[in-house]
């Protein structure tokens, strides 16, 4: 079970599932193969300065894990991050793209904002929130998507338990907080 959790801890990384939803929702919305290539490729751009951080302080041995078990990791490597998706919702916004698009970058870096503030006190499961957070936005486009991504969402926060990255409440308040504060961003958009 512990090696199931820890490979399926990777594959459904924060990261991997903010590009998974930007692939998904703006195929649905932009249905055009070169609009997707673009809208991912500007999240990677975003996402880049802080993932490439993450992964030479884990090479270095400054971090333990790719995962930033330890909260006093993350407050550098968070700050990136969340200027990261700024970058690409400027960018997402100079190029025009729908706004649900950028609504939706919008909703994410809110809600990245606000759980960065959080785990400066206490820790959360960033893998829980990040995978419901990314499941509550498809409810403004796809019921079907939305139950895929929740679906991950609850996975991506259980395998959190037998690595003993987190307690069973920390992925609880990760469950919570990621689909509570985008259903209700989403709902300040007028999505919902």
């Amino acid at each position: 079970m512990t090696k199931f959790a820890t490979i399926t801890s990777y594959v459904l990384h924060p990261a991997v599932l903010m590009l998974a939803t930007v692939v998904a929702y703006s195929s649905l919305i932009r249905p055009s193969l070169h609009a997707v290539l673009l809208d991912v490729g500007i999240l990677l751009l975003g996402l880049f300065p802080g993932l490439l951080y993450l992964i030479l302080q884990t090479k270095r041995g400054v971090f333990t894990s790719y995962h930033l078990v330890i909260k006093e990791q993350r407050r550098v490597t968070l700050l990136l991050l969340l200027a990261g998706l700024l970058v690409s919702f400027l960018l997402y916004r100079m190029i025009g793209v729908p706004a649900m698009m950028t609504d939706g970058m919008a909703i994410a870096l809110i809600g990245g904002i606000i759980i960065a503030l959080i785990t400066w006190f206490w820790k959360i499961s960033f893998h829980a929130a990040v995978a419901m957070g990314c499941s509550a936005l498809f409810l403004a486009v796809s019921l079907p998507y939305m139950l895929i991504f929740f679906g991950l969402g609850i996975l991506s926060g259980i395998v959190r338990i037998p690595v003993k990255d987190h307690t069973p409440m920390q992925v609880l308040g990760g469950w919570v907080y990621g689909f509570g504060v985008t259903v209700g961003l989403l709902w300040m958009f007028n999505y919902l």
